[in-house]
C-alpha cells in the first residue's frame, strides 16, 4: 500500500511539472500581487476619422459607416467607445530582458480599455496593439511574439491602433496610472468598382500589392517589419452577388511613413477560371494612417478605363491621379 502510495506521488509531482511548463514560453503571470506592484492603463483613441465598417471585405454599396474613431478633442474618449475595436493586447517588457507581461481584452470585456497588472518595481517597454479583428478569441487574436514584432491571425491585417513607451514602475507608490493614447498603424488602399455592376460571368478578383510595405508590425519603428507580397482574392461568384457593387479595402503596413513605390496588380477570373482582365498600377503613392482610392471598372472587361484616386473617409494623403 505504501509503494502504491508513493508511485501515485510522483505521478501528481510529474503531472504538474507537466502543467507548469506548458504556460506560452517568456510569457510571465501578471495577475498574481505577491512582491509585486500595481500599475494601471488605461487607453484611448484620438483619432478624428471614420473607417470602413468591414476591413479587407468586398463591400456591397457601401453606406456611411457607423463605426468611428472619434475622440473629442481632449482625447478622452475611452477604448471601448471606439465601436469597430474589438480587441486590445497589452505586453510589458522588462529592461534588458526578453520575456513580458502579457494581457488579452476582448470588446465583450467588461472595462474593456482599462488595464491592471501586477509587475515588480523597474522600467519597462510597453507595446500594446487595440485591433479591430472579426470574431476575436484565443485561436483567433493579434500575437505580441517581441518589442519588434506584432502579427495578426492568418497574416491579414485589420484596422488597428498602437502604442510603444517606456513605463516606469516605482516602489512606494499607491497609484500608478497611465492614460495612453493609441493612434493608427495601418495605411488602407480602397478599390472603388461601385461604378459597375458585377458581370454575371465573374467568378472571383484578385489584388496583388509589393513594394515597401508588409503585414507583420514593428511597434518600436510604427512600421513594417519588412517588406512583403500582399496577396487577397475575393470570392464574389454566385446569385448572392448578382448585380451588385463592389469596394475592396486592404490594410497593411509601411515601411515609412510616406511611401511612393508601391505596385498595384488585380486580376478577374471568370466562372472557368479564365483570367479575363489585368490591371496594374505602378507608383502608388500611400502615407501611414491614411486611405488612398482608385475608382474604376476593376471588373468589366472594357477595351479602356479611366481610374482616379478620390477623396477618403479616412483623412486624404493628399495626392490625386487619373489613369487612362
Amino acid at each position: 500500500m505504501k509503494k502504491f502510495l508513493t508511485k501515485s506521488l510522483w505521478l501528481i509531482i510529474a503531472a504538474l511539472l507537466v502543467v507548469s511548463c506548458s504556460k506560452e514560453d517568456g510569457v510571465m503571470d501578471s495577475s498574481s500581487r505577491s512582491d509585486k506592484l500595481e500599475v494601471s492603463f488605461n487607453f484611448f483613441e484620438k483619432s478624428i476619422s471614420e473607417i470602413e465598417s468591414r476591413a479587407g471585405t468586398a463591400d456591397v454599396a457601401q453606406a456611411a459607416s457607423p463605426w468611428i474613431t472619434r475622440a473629442d478633442t481632449g482625447g478622452t474618449k475611452n477604448l471601448s467607445e471606439c465601436k469597430q475595436i474589438t480587441e486590445l493586447e497589452v505586453a510589458l517588457f522588462p529592461e534588458d530582458k526578453d520575456t513580458m507581461y502579457l494581457v488579452t481584452q476582448f470588446s465583450t470585456d467588461k472595462n474593456f480599455g482599462q488595464v491592471k497588472l501586477y509587475v515588480p518595481r523597474g522600467n519597462y517597454k510597453m507595446v500594446a496593439i487595440a485591433a479591430a479583428t472579426d470574431k476575436p478569441s484565443e485561436d483567433n487574436k493579434v500575437s505580441i511574439k517581441s518589442k519588434t514584432e506584432v502579427v495578426f491571425p492568418k497574416n491579414v491585417v485589420t484596422d488597428m491602433f498602437y502604442t510603444y513607451q517606456d513605463i516606469a514602475v516605482k516602489d512606494r507608490e499607491e497609484s500608478q496610472n497611465y492614460d495612453c493614447i493609441l493612434k493608427r498603424g495601418v495605411t488602407v488602399l480602397q478599390l472603388d468598382s461601385r461604378s459597375e455592376i458585377r458581370p454575371d460571368y465573374i467568378k472571383s478578383f484578385k489584388c496583388t500589392i509589393t513594394g515597401n510595405c508588409g503585414n507583420v508590425f514593428d511597434p518600436s519603428t510604427g512600421h513594417c517589419l519588412q517588406p512583403a507580397t500582399l496577396t487577397k482574392t475575393y470570392d464574389i461568384s454566385g446569385d448572392r452577388f448578382k448585380a451588385k457593387r463592389f469596394t475592396f479595402s486592404i490594410y497593411f503596413f509601411l515601411g515609412a511613413d510616406d511611401v511612393t513605390d508601391i505596385t498595384l496588380n488585380t486580376q478577374t477570373t471568370d466562372t472557368e477560371d479564365k483570367v479575363v482582365k489585368k490591371l496594374s498600377f505602378k507608383n502608388v503613392h500611400m502615407v501611414k494612417g491614411k486611405m488612398t482610392i482608385y475608382k474604376g471598372p476593376f471588373l468589366s472587361t472594357h477595351s479602356s478605363a479611366s481610374f482616379i484616386i478620390d477623396s477618403p473617409t479616412i483623412p486624404d494623403s493628399g495626392f490625386s491621379t487619373e489613369f487612362e
